[in-house]
This record gives structure tokens, sequence and C-alpha cells, in this order.
């Protein structure tokens, strides 16, 4: 084809397409003057968002201020989270973003220091210190956890950041949809924290504000979509239909979580279980005074017990199974019907955690400071808020232990509650010899106890750390065969025995002969123990305590891994190693110095080569701002010129290059197009055709937008690694469509950036 053809054919087009660009113009003003009447009422239309995304942000409040006691925990979270919506709906007409940046930061910041104020200046001025001891004491609190200033503060930025997050993007983002979701992980995180009885009302009503939420954003959608708005009384009758719906929908399900439809009980519930302990090696706990009694005799200060066998190991009570009462004004928590004996008065230090220490066979207590409770079960003190805090002082008194004639004529009925503790498999073929010993040794359940603890104590050499372990019944065999156990397993199968011959036993954990300094006991880490606890009707349960005879030394263990004892015979069947120092050549280091200079050369050619690969990515972005500059300066024309370069070059870098092809030839290169069309057409006409003379703004946006639609459809239209080849690619840096309008843009800019810099330069006579 001759360029007389391309000629002739393109005056075709030409007169074939006269006046539509023109028209399609036209519509465009039409359609932003339309647009611009809808932007007439904008206020309207965000406060309905606004108050839709507030409904679910509500409910994100009820369910984390259930977390706490009281219902002003509720009324904070709850108002945190509509100043946050409220921040968003007031950030969101800022037009400067220097401006928005700092509203938004500064107003999230005003919103959780904002709920500190009602607890008085003083908590004003110490909410970080106040925020952190809260933080730091989130491990041990059980739900409901008291309101303090410092959960004040970090329930108002969470509920603030929640309440602005869903409003931002429901107003500014216009996804008011994702901003109705957003509240609601919260709150289901926090639903699981909530207290049983609250949770299914609770969760209700965090439905139902849902579900509001949903219908006033649909109703807002409906608006935004349709030329006229709804008459109010439309709107009205619509929303009384769907509050009347969600009222008869929380109806159902309130009647359906009575008839545990909704939330049937589960088939295991961890509750009811009981958990093997959980420990940290003595090794990584700092060395530190947990606390000091004040007692004038010394014996096991307990801190829980683990009553229960199953599954081949020792675990803790279920916590369904805790019976805590609260302590009585008289300070009795366990009547025996004895009289008080012995006392001991323990003050806090570094301990942690919610359980405190007490006096075996505790029945009385007698402190002042935070709520405590007695747990029936394991008789020990626990924490009803919080963790244990330094400082805390409090007495408790005991009955005195009965002597060992006392114990032998202990011979009643044990009670039904105290039965399960005698609940054990069946005894090990190797165990039982040694149980038809213990039987004959006299008719008493002392004196067969008695004869099982000396028999372990006397025969089993103590080897390795106390960890507990698990204890199968096999394992009872093998060490009573080896006579070689770890501490925790010689205590563990005394346990076991006293349960195979019908005295109901435990296993107690806590601390033992603590260092006494001065006029007080100083218990560590190091003097943590475990024994084991009995049970005789008269007199309850009482820890049984007493060293093995022989222990051998774990070879490598550091010397706070294991308590010396002074009493305890070293085996005679101890190995002796023997290390001899010898002097050696130090490795030679030249190797690893040489890899690590390897591994940072690669590292540094890694990111040469990165770089390398991101620089025209970085190019091309500044020489477009540079391009876009200087076409804003030169007028529509060369605005509209560039528009298609940057469409060509784009195409280059996908690798259509063309360089021969006019805009009307390139069309040939695809498939039709009418934006594609559009834009070679406006091009064509206002560069070389009719419309030089009269170009105009409303053309240079036309094209610069017909551009960027066509770009961003090109790279949608391939895969992923495709535009990111693309993105990086030199193609359009090497062949650039039209090289003469960049020596024309950016040289024109560059001689008016020197012209302005030498007017700025005051010239001296």
């Amino acid at each position: 084809m001759s360029i007389a053809d391309i000629e002739r054919k393109a005056g075709e087009h030409l007169e074939e397409e006269a006046g539509h660009v023109e028209a399609d113009l036209d519509a465009a003003a039409d359609a932003a003057s339309d647009e611009e009447e809808l932007e007439q009422e904008p206020e309207r239309s965000s406060i309905r968002l606004a108050v839709a995304v507030a409904l679910p942000t509500i409910a994100a409040g009820i369910m984390v201020g259930g977390i706490f006691s009281g219902a002003s925990a509720r009324i904070y979270a709850i108002v945190a989270g509509i100043l946050g919506v409220v921040l968003a709906t007031f950030v969101a007409r800022v037009k400067s973003t220097a401006t928005t940046y700092v509203l938004i930061v500064a107003g999230l910041f005003a919103i959780a220091v904002a709920m500190v104020v009602p607890s008085g200046v003083d908590s004003i001025t110490r909410f970080g210190k106040l925020a952190a001891d809260a933080a730091g004491a989130r491990g041990v609190l059980r739900p409901p956890v008291p309101l303090s200033p410092g959960w004040q503060f970090i329930m108002g930025a969470i509920l603030g950041f929640i309440g602005f997050s869903a409003a931002w993007v429901a107003i500014v983002v216009k996804k008011p949809a994702l901003g109705l979701l957003l509240p609601l992980p919260v709150a289901a995180i926090a639903g699981i924290s909530v207290p049983k009885a609250a949770q299914v009302p609770s969760g209700i009503a965090a439905l139902a504000l849902f579900a509001l939420g949903l219908g006033i954003v649909s109703t807002a959608t409906i608006v935004n979509e349709e030329s006229e708005r709804p008459p109010l009384s439309y709107e009205l009758r619509r929303a009384g239909k769907g509050l009347v719906f969600v009222v008869a929908i929380t109806i159902v399900l309130a009647l359906l979580a009575q008839a545990n439809v909704l939330f049937p009980k589960p088939i295991i519930d961890p509750t009811q279980e009981p958990q093997k302990p959980k420990t940290v090696p003595l090794s990584e706990v700092p060395d530190r005074v947990l606390f000091t009694v004040k007692a004038d005799f010394s014996t096991q200060w307990r801190s829980g017990v683990l009553d229960v066998y199953q599954d081949d190991a020792w675990r803790t009570p279920p916590f369904a199974s805790t019976r805590f009462e609260d302590i009585p004004e008289s300070g009795i928590v366990n009547d025996t019907g004895r009289e008080d004996a012995v006392a001991a008065q323990f003050t806090t230090a570094g301990l942690t955690g919610a359980v405190l220490p007490v006096l075996p066979g505790t029945q009385k207590v007698q402190y002042r400071g935070p709520q405590i409770n007695f747990d029936e079960r394991s008789q020990t003190l626990r924490m009803v808020n919080g963790q244990v805090l330094p400082g805390l002082t409090y007495l408790t008194t005991a009955p005195r232990f009965p002597n060992i004639d006392q114990l032998r004529n202990d011979n009643g009925p044990i009670p039904d509650e105290i039965e399960e503790f005698l609940e054990v498999p069946s005894p090990s073929v190797g165990a039982q010899d040694l149980l038809r010993q213990a039987l004959a040794a006299g008719p008493d359940k002392w004196t067969q106890f008695t004869f099982l603890r000396d028999w372990v104590y006397d025969n089993i050499t103590v080897t390795g750390l106390g960890v507990p372990v698990d204890l199968p019944v096999e394992r009872v065999d093998a060490i009573l065969d080896e006579k070689k156990a770890t501490p925790y397993e010689m205590v563990a199968t005394l346990g076991l025995l006293s349960r195979w011959i019908g005295v109901p036993s435990r296993l107690g954990f806590g601390y033992d002969k603590c260092e006494l300094v001065g006029e007080a006991q100083e218990c560590r880490p190091k003097n943590g123990a475990t024994f084991v606890e009995v049970y005789f009707p008269s007199y309850q349960w009482l820890p049984i305590v007493r060293n093995p005879k022989k222990a051998q030394p774990t070879v490598g263990s550091k010397p706070n891994e294991q308590r010396q004892e002074a009493d305890v015979e070293p085996n005679n069947e101890l190995a002796i190693k023997l290390f001899v120092p010898v002097v050696t050549q130090p490795p030679s280091v030249l190797g690893k110095q040489i890899l690590v200079g390897i591994l940072v050369a690669v590292a540094l050619l890694l990111l040469a080569y990165l770089a390398y690969l991101v620089w025209p990515l970085l190019k091309k972005a500044r020489m477009r701002n540079a391009r876009r500059q200087a076409a804003l300066q030169w007028g529509p024309r060369a605005r509209i010129a560039l528009a298609y370069v940057e469409w060509r070059d784009s195409a280059t870098d996908f690798g259509y290059r063309n360089p021969g092809d006019t805009p009307l030839m390139f069309l040939d290169r695809f498939a039709d197009d009418d934006e594609h069309t559009e834009l070679a057409w406006l091009v064509t006409r206002t560069l070389w055709g009719d419309l030089q003379h009269g170009i105009g703004v409303e053309m240079a946006l036309a094209a610069e937008e017909l551009s960027r639609s066509l770009r961003r459809r090109m790279g949608a239209a391939h895969p992923g690694t495709v535009r990111a080849i693309a993105a990086v690619s030199r193609l359009s840096m090497r062949h650039p469509y039209a090289p003469e309008l960049d020596e024309l843009l950016l040289g024109s800019r560059a001689a008016h950036e020197e012209e302005d810099r030498r007017e700025a330069v005051p010239v001296h006579a």
C-alpha cells in the first residue's frame, strides 16, 4: 500500500468520524456536570455510612467491654469506637494530605488518652506506665478483668482505631461492605474471653447491630445509584420493616440459645479435662527471692497439686472441678474441728502468677488487700483478678501435725468425695510382690504406707533432674527393678503405690527447705519441691517428705540445676569421670573468615543486581513526572502528544514496538477496541488533522484518561510475571516512540529552570 492510499483512507476515516469526537466530549462534559450535581449533597451520604459502620463498631465495643468487670467498661469501649468513626468522618473532608496524617495520629492518640480522663489527672500523666503494667499482666488475668486506667487507655486505642478504620474504608475508600466487616474479627476474638454467662446475649446483640448496619448500607447504595432520592416516608417504612425483621431474628436466636441448638454442649470440654503440668527448666529461671516466711518451724509451703492419674501421667485437677470460695470475715477456710497450733506469715516478693503459697493443712487465712479465693479441692489460695503483687502479706494457721500413734489408730472410712483419689490402673506385675509385703507389714494403713515410703527412699537411687514426665505402669516395674529414678519419678511412684494399698494420695508441689535469713525464710526457685500427700480421715491431707538415701549426680548439669542435700549418701556404684586438661592448638578461623567474606560479597552482588533491575522502574517514573510537568507548561497539544507517547512506550515494554506505525496503523495490530480507536483518531485529528486549531483542555483530559485506561487494561491482560518484566524493561528507554518529544519537553524545561535561576541571582552594578 502506497502513501497516497494511506492518506486517502485516512481522509475517508476523517469524513466518517467527523463530529464524533466533539459529541463524545460534549457527553463527557454533561456527565461531569451530572457528577457535580450528585456531589452537591455528600455530607448526608457520608453521615449515613458513618452511622452504618458505627453499629458493628458498637458491637465490637460490647464484646471487648464484656471482658472487664462492670458496665462502665462497655461504655468506654463504645464511646471510643464512636469517637473513631467521628474522627474518620471529619478527617475525610480535609483536602491537605499532610494535615490529614497529623489529624489521624493526633486524633487516635487523643481518643486513647480521653478514656483515661475519668480516672484522674494523675492517671493521664502516667498513662504509658499504666498501659505497660496492664499489658504485662494479660497472661495471668481471668475474665472478668477489673478495669484499670491502663486497660482504659489500651481499650480506647484499639476501639478508636477500629472505628476509624471502618469509617475510613466506608467513606474514603468507598468500600462500605468491607467497613462493616472490619469490627467483626475484634468482636469474635473478644467473644472468646467474655464470661460464659454473657457470651450468648452479647453475641446476639452484636449480630443484631451488624444486621442494622447492613440494612443502612444497602439503603445508601440504592440512593447513590438512582438519580432521584426516595422520599423520607419511604425510607422510614423500609427501615421499620428491617427493624421488625431484626427484632424477630433476635428473639428466635435467644430461644434457640436457651435450647442449646446454636451452642451445643461440646463432646470434649477442656475445662473438664485434667492437664499435664507445664514446667520451665531451673536454668532458665532468674534466681530471686519469690517470697519470705516468718515461722518458728520449717515445712513444705504448698502451691498446688497433681491429683489425677490419667493416660500414664499425673495431672492437675480439671478447672471445672475447682471449688473457689471467698474468704469469710472469720478467715476460716477449712474447718477441721481442731485448734490452730502453728502459724506462718507470708510476704510476696518476686512471685508471679495468680497462686499464693500456703501452709499445709491451712484452715484459717487473715490478710488485707486484693480479693483472694480459697480452692477447697487443692487447698490453695488464688488471686481473683490480676497477678500476685510484691509486698502482699497474709497469715495462715493450721493444726499441729499428728504423731505416729494417732495416724496408726486412724482407720476410719474414707469419705465419698475422696474416693476419686484412689482411682488408678491395676498394679504392675513387678509391684505386686512389694505391695504384698506392705500389706503384711501391719494392719493399719499408716504402717503399710510407711513400709512403702521407706523401701522407695532406701533402695532407689535418685539420678537426673526432677522434671515431671509420664509414668506408665510399665515404668514402675523398671524403676523397682533397676532401682534408679529421677526425683519426680520417685515421688510419682510412691503416689501410685499408696493408691494401690488403699491410701488416697496426690502429688503436692511447692517449696521446701528455704534459706533462713535473719528472722525469715527466703524461698527461691531452686527451693522448688514435689512431695506425696496422703489422706487420713481424722487429719485430712498430710505432706510426707523424706530425703532419698542415695543419689547419683548428673554429669554436665549446672550447679543451680540440682539441690545438694547434706544427708544424702553418694551411690557406691558411681563411676567417676576424670577430666584431664590437654593443651591444643586453637582451631583456625581463616576458613570461617573466608566464608563470611564470600557471603558478604554474594549479598552485595545480589543487592547490586537488584538495584540494576529496579533502576529502570525508578528512572521511567522520574522521566514520566518530568515529561508531564513540562507538558503542562506547553499546553493541551503537548499533553495529548505525551498521552499517546506513554501508551506507545508502555506497549513497547510489553513487546509491541512497531515504531513505523502511525496511530491509525497501530490499530490494526490489535483487536477492535473503542477506546483505542477513539484515542488514535483524537491524536490524529488534533496533531495533524482538522482539530489542530481548536484544542481545548477537555481534549487533553480525554486523551490522558484514554491512555491511562489502555495501559491499565493492557497490563491486566497479561500474567503478573509479564507485568513485572514490563515494569523493569529497558525497551522503551532504548527505543522511545518519540525521542524528539523528550528533547522538546525536557530541553525546554531545563531552559526555563536555567532562566528562573538566573532571574533569582541578584545582579550587582
